[in-house]
């Protein structure tokens, strides 16, 4: 019976898991209740379920191609289609209102321009109809004939080797080329997207006019070219205690500056208790058991399953069972894989396979495809292998989750989550500040959090204050919201750490820029070494906490101390003379004193070029970044409804 189940093991697996598949997926709706709500609402227009999953499925199918995607990236990438969805609904209302539409001469011209596009619809749907060809075939003769018979009918631009630009517009002025149901859904997509969309833009960024002044100042700025001695006082250098920043120092300069501090999302903020997902000693076992199946169904004579086809269905290296199991295509030799691994592959003699050979990665099934040498004499291995991870089973994964669940119903019944957490000998955590779909620090993503936090109201409410047990493959975890911020508000409690790193950066700058004036003198006195061996000079020119270095830039380059295109250094270099020293400008680094050695200006003629380019790229820019903003603030000024946890519990 065991040979057999063995046997038909790529079978049993496959239905196994198209069980599991369809059950996780259960899992993760919530049940019937969801479906008689749309995905999501955007000004009274609805995202229907079925365009949704269809899409998502699509994105799987294309973009993928049959990875195994997380629970963390399933979210993502349902976060970023309900966006698509959104930011389309809010377009097609904005192309409604301009009257926005597609003349034929812009499609005629899109289809021109586009050869490539095209023919790639074409290749496609060419293929298609071959394979149904090859579907209905009744004979091999019966489909040689229809084969060539439809090839031959192909417009020759896309049977010949080389493209024939002048043959695909003409091809494009027949009616034979709307006969394609691509080339009908290319229109289409142009017609409703695209067409609009580029209008729109050019509607959006009519307003920008750079003008030749504006575009000869920022080419001369760029242009100017700046020989500088800089000396730096790095922050690093003068470090402040923590405590010299207390919390009234933080509450006055979030109130000198509210305005500066919005809740940009609804966002909370959570007491924790976890357990790791370890697998134990049994786990270990039972892994350990499987693989010796294995093992035996491979060396018994009577079994006609193969070591490639078994990888190919058990291993959980995805990257080689693709291979049957092969490792590498060359021979290769000590040093590559693990020791334990290693000592074993070094020792089969070709084609034998070993018992289970226990690493760090799980257990290894290891088979040898031969041995050689190599120029010096060193031996080599090419081998595969079946790999089987150990991880925590469901029956450990149940006992972890049975002592979080002790702590829910101790809050239940009254006790604080501290109290609940110690009884079950458990510590407790206080989660950083997240948003939905937002990962714990140090715990990562959770499945249900988002869900627990910002319950959807065509939910009933919950009977619970403390979330559902939840895991993902390192921990499980139970948590209760503590603290809650809605988009809008201003918040101290959020930004109060960055607040506080704001004021101490502050203190340490001004205190490196009071040291540098100290020694302003010895900055002035500062003549650069003629060597690196003229070990006396550099002797006396160093002063202590402050490096003085040479640079050349212009004012958006890079020099110590300011970093790139910096308003301070613009500032300075305005003011300071060729030959003098700047006093010390705090910087968000530390301190900082110039000298201007020399000034360089670009020839006239560049300057001309550069101001030709700099309109044309500035209006190109500015343009596409007013469009983007536009976008976006109609997206952040649209009130949506998401019903995404009626029907997936993220």
């Amino acid at each position: 019976m065991l040979t057999w189940i063995n046997e038909k093991a790529k079978w049993i697996i496959v239905i196994f898991a198209a069980g599991i598949v369809v059950g996780l997926l259960a899992m993760d709706r919530v049940p019937n209740q969801g479906h008689s709500y749309p995905v999501g609402v955007v000004n009274d227009k609805k995202i229907t379920y079925a365009e949704f999953d269809s899409r998502i499925k699509n994105i799987v199918q294309n973009q993928y191609q049959g990875q195994h995607l997380e629970d963390e990236q399933y979210n993502q990438l349902r976060t970023e289609v309900f966006r698509s969805f959104v930011r389309q609904i809010l377009l097609n209302e904005q192309f409604e209102k301009a009257e926005l539409s597609a003349s034929v001469a812009e499609l005629e011209s899109e289809f021109s321009r586009n050869p490539d596009a095209v023919r790639a619809r074409l290749v496609q749907e060419a293929q298609r109809h071959l394979y149904m060809i090859q579907q209905q075939a009744t004979s091999q003769e019966d489909l040689m004939q229809r084969s060539q018979a439809y090839i031959a009918s192909l417009p020759k631009f896309l049977t010949d080797s080389t493209f024939n630009k002048d043959e695909y517009d003409a091809w494009l002025k027949t009616p034979e080329a709307f006969r394609w149901g691509v080339m009908l859904q290319f229109e289409e997509d142009l017609k409703a997207n695209t067409i609009p969309m580029r209008q729109l833009q050019m509607l959006v960024g009519a307003s920008v006019h750079p003008t030749s002044l504006e575009a000869n100042w920022a080419v001369n700025r760029r242009l100017n070219d700046y020989e500088l001695q800089v000396a730096v006082a790095s922050n690093a250098d003068f470090k402040v205690e923590d405590n010299s920043v207390d919390s009234v120092m933080v509450a006055g300069y979030f109130n000198a500056h509210r305005d500066s501090f919005f809740v940009k999302k609804d966002m909370a903020q959570f007491e924790f208790a976890y357990l790791p997902v370890d697998a134990t000693a049994g786990d270990d076992a039972r892994i350990r058991e499987y693989a010796m199946t294995l093992y035996y169904q491979l060396t018994d004579s009577s079994s006609t399953t193969t070591f490639e086809d078994m990888a190919r269905i058990s291993s959980e290296d995805q990257t080689t069972a693709e291979k049957g199991g092969l490792l590498s295509e060359d021979y290769v030799g000590h040093g590559v894989y693990v020791k334990e691994f290693e000592d074993v592959a070094f020792k089969l003699d070709s084609g034998a396979v070993s018992e289970p050979v226990r690493t760090r990665f799980g257990y290894h099934i290891i088979k040898s495809y031969g041995k050689t040498k190599d120029s010096t004499g060193a031996e080599l291995v090419k081998v595969g292998h079946i790999l089987l991870v150990v991880n925590a089973s469901s029956e450990t994964i149940d006992s972890l989750e049975g002592i979080l669940n002790k702590v829910k119903a101790s809050v239940d019944a009254g006790k604080s989550f501290a109290e609940a957490a110690k009884e079950q000998n458990l510590d407790t955590h206080t989660s950083n500040w997240i948003s939905r779909g937002d990962n714990i620090e140090g715990v990562g993503y959770l499945k249900g959090l988002a869900a627990y936090a910002w319950p959807n109201e065509n939910l009933p409410d919950e009977t619970s204050k403390v979330s559902p047990i939840m895991k993902n493959s390192k921990w499980v975890v139970v948590a209760e919201k503590v603290k809650e911020l809605k988009a809008g508000e201003r918040s101290l409690d959020l930004y109060f750490d960055n607040i506080k790193s704001t004021l101490l950066r502050n203190k340490a700058a001004a205190a490196a820029e009071e040291y540098l004036n100290s020694v302003a003198e010895k900055v002035k006195a500062w003549v650069p070494a003629d060597s690196a061996a003229d070990s006396a000079a550099v002797a006396a020119n160093k002063i202590e906490k402050v490096n003085i270095e040479k640079a050349n830039a212009s004012v958006d380059g890079y020099v110590p101390g300011f970093g790139y295109g910096n308003v301070h250094l613009a500032k300075t270099l305005e003011n300071v003379k060729e030959g003098e020293w700047s006093s010390a400008i705090a910087t968000d680094n530390g301190a900082v004193m110039v000298k201007v050695v020399s000034k360089k200006a670009p020839q006239e003629d560049a300057v001309k070029e550069a101001v030709k380019t700099e309109i044309a790229n500035t209006s190109s820019y500015a343009a596409m970044s007013i469009f983007n903003e536009f976008v976006a603030n109609l997206e952040n000024s649209t009130a949506v409804e998401s019903n995404l946890d009626l029907y997936y519990r993220d």
